[in-house]
């Protein structure tokens, strides 16, 4: 008994099932389950004499009490010391943090009951999890009978909630969920007009087994119709965010032996997952065919250029994020579009290629089918295609040796997790942290890589072509090895593309010709036929719609406007409030040795009552509206169209389109 008590686990809430089983073996080891089952004993009331019983009802009343109280006090004394014997057992094997908060109860039935409300879900949950489990149960081996058993157990449990299978359902269901090897039995059951029930489907199935296992040699290994395997990582379809699947390595499988909750599969060890492990991942990439490279820390690299070289020994392949070296590309095969890292990313490859390397020690190391990834951050070799090339790697001391026909290549250090190469180009090469170098040598070293290395140097020189451009001309021998790693911003090609500057909190007028803009345009070396050399723009501010009118001189603003005016206000039965323009003469006026004397057209604006608004000199962005309207124009209409008369058409074309 002692030993039965010591096996009960301690209920720490996740463990509920495990220790109620624990205990109901304990309980009847003990002979105490029939505590579990039978009623508290009730103690009879005693009787009361009325006045209308006569002396024999009464004492056959007495009679029957003391016989009642006899049954009472002998079944009481039997229950009340097992009742508390498991009172005792049950609370000694609780958690006494969750002991607490478990209400007390003078019985053990009824302390169970408050344990199992607590540490069970809802009815209803519970029968939806058996039928999924009962649906999807398929036949992967281990035993058909054993299988056909587990459904019918599944089923059972269904009972207790009225919710139970038929028996000639589980019979069709137990088909359903065969393997394709069992594919012809099915169809002659489907034909044969009798019914079959659990034991004869039992009988046919292992008899059919066995069958199928003579005509295979005695074994036979099962496929699933459904492809589900969990435990090996697959590539997702989708782009967006996918939601965490549960790991499927612990559930109890028929035939496998039980593991801890954290315990790995592949290794045995506790603390990760197969699906995590690299040895394992690489095992299936190398099944698959399929490349994959190390997932490399970057935060323990940012000291080191991007350009570096690494000795990286879980890489099935080489990998290179640039085509600087590349002595020969080609297209991608089949099974070289895309390279998987080792925690899952996908990543796509763009050219493969042979590239050779000078290293430190003057030997040229010839890397064969290299693989250009431009967003890997790191430049790996792989030691199994070492290998397959006839070198040699020696680990060991923080080292690795690299040799060739019983010749040292080169010898590459530790830096962390993977190993450093050295080359003889200093664009590849990374000073040691913990080095003291001189401010002479390091400024020289700045200059030259400056001058002769610098990507983003010779990007602003050839006039900011693209990076793509940089490498073929890298390629090609044109330029000299470069560093990319100082390319990734350029503010003047940023700057360059910039359609306009967005201006917050910027006032615009409530209402049609309350604010016009004015400017003109010209002159052009080439006049039109109507000897036109300029052009005047009006643009409303409300409604950005504008009108053009071809000049010969600038002279003549004033009377374009006056015609603009006359026009706009009897369409509209408004008035023109605010102009906006530059300061240019024809608008202002002249300088004099005394200041600026204002012109016909300010003059006019002041009679008329416009409020005038001058931009400020070498700030054209105060007039950006009819500055940008000008450009559109010198970029559409070409100066032929200009000079055959087309501006003045298309401007009215633009005015209905606008309206």
């Amino acid at each position: 008994m002692m030993i039965s008590i010591k096996d009960i686990p301690i209920l720490r809430g996740d463990n509920y099932n495990e220790w109620y089983k624990k205990l109901d073996l304990f309980f009847t080891m003990a002979e105490l389950d029939w505590v579990l089952s039978a009623p508290v004993p009730v103690e009879p009331e005693r009787p009361v004499r009325g006045d209308d019983v006569t002396d024999a009802a009464w004492k056959q009343i007495e009679l029957s009490y003391k016989a009642s109280k006899q049954r009472y006090d002998a079944d009481h004394a039997k229950w009340h010391p097992a009742n508390k014997k498991c009172l005792v057992v049950v609370k000694n094997t609780i958690e006494p943090a969750i002991l607490g908060a478990i209400t007390d109860f003078p019985t053990v039935v009824e302390y169970l009951e408050k344990i199992r409300s607590q540490y069970t879900g809802s009815s209803k949950i519970y029968a939806t999890q058996l039928i999924n489990q009962l649906v999807t149960e398929r036949y992967l081996g281990g035993g058909i009978r054993e299988h056909i058993h587990r459904l019918v157990h599944i089923n059972n449990k269904l009972k207790p909630m009225d919710m139970e299978f038929k028996q000639e359902h589980i019979v069709h269901l137990v088909f359903a969920l065969l393997p394709k090897e069992f594919d012809n039995f099915v169809v002659n059951y489907n034909m044969n007009p009798e019914k079959w029930d659990i034991q004869k489907t039992i009988a046919m199935c292992v008899q059919e087994e066995e069958r199928i296992k003579t005509s295979h040699g005695g074994s036979i290994n099962y496929v699933n119709k459904k492809r589900n395997n969990k435990d090996i990582p697959s590539s997702s379809k989708g782009k967006g965010p996918q939601m965490p699947q549960q790991h499927s390595q612990h559930r109890p499988k028929f035939g496998q032996y039980i593991v801890e909750k954290d315990q790995c599969l592949y290794c045995k060890q506790k603390g990760h997952y197969k699906s995590d492990y690299p040895d394992y991942l690489k095992m299936i990439m190398e099944k698959r065919d399929e490349n994959i490279i190390t997932f490399v820390n970057e935060s323990l690299y940012t000291d080191y250029s991007k350009s570096t070289w690494w000795i990286d020994s879980g890489a099935t392949i080489h990998v290179a994020n640039s085509l600087q070296g590349f002595r020969s590309t080609r297209t991608t095969g089949r099974n070289e579009r895309r390279i998987k890292v080792a925690n899952r990313v996908e990543a796509d490859v763009e050219a493969v290629g042979d590239l050779l390397l000078e290293l430190d020690t003057g030997f040229s190391l010839l890397l064969r089918d290299v693989f250009y990834v431009p967003v890997i951050q790191r430049n790996l070799i792989s030691v199994s295609r070492l290998d397959d090339d006839g070198f040699g790697c020696c680990f060991g001391n923080d080292m690795c040796v690299i040799e060739f026909n019983d010749t040292v290549a080169t010898i590459a250090f530790r830096r962390n997790y993977l190993y450093f190469l050295s080359l003889r180009e200093s664009v590849n090469s990374v000073c040691d942290v913990n080095a003291t170098v001189s401010p002479t040598t390091d400024n020289n070293r700045k200059r030259k890589r400056t001058q002769d290395t610098s990507s983003k140097l010779w990007h602003c020189r050839l006039g900011h072509i693209s990076r793509g451009r940089i490498e073929r001309l890298v390629k090609n021998k044109i330029l000299p090895p470069l560093e990319f790693s100082d390319s990734d911003k350029c503010i003047d090609c940023i700057k360059g593309k910039y359609v306009k500057i967005t201006k917050k909190n910027a006032e615009h007028s409530a209402g049609v010709l309350e604010l016009i803009h004015i400017d003109i345009c010209g002159p052009f070396s080439v006049k039109s036929i109507d000897a036109y050399d300029s052009f005047i723009t009006f643009t409303d501010d409300y409604s950005r719609y504008g009108y053009i009118y071809p000049l010969k001189e600038k002279s003549e603003a004033l009377d374009k406007f006056k015609e603009l005016k006359v026009e706009i206000e009897n369409q509209h039965n408004l008035k023109i409030k605010v102009v906006r323009s530059d300061r240019g003469g024809e608008y202002y006026g002249r300088h004099t040795p005394h200041g600026q004397v204002p012109g016909p057209f300010a003059r006019f604006l002041t009679e008329q009552g416009i409020v005038t608004q001058y931009s400020l000199s070498g700030d054209p962005q105060q007039i950006g509206v009819v500055e940008r309207w000008n450009r559109t124009l010198m970029l559409f209409y070409a100066t032929s169209e200009f000079m055959d008369g087309g501006v003045e058409n298309r401007c009215l074309y633009s005015q209905q389109s606008i309206q």
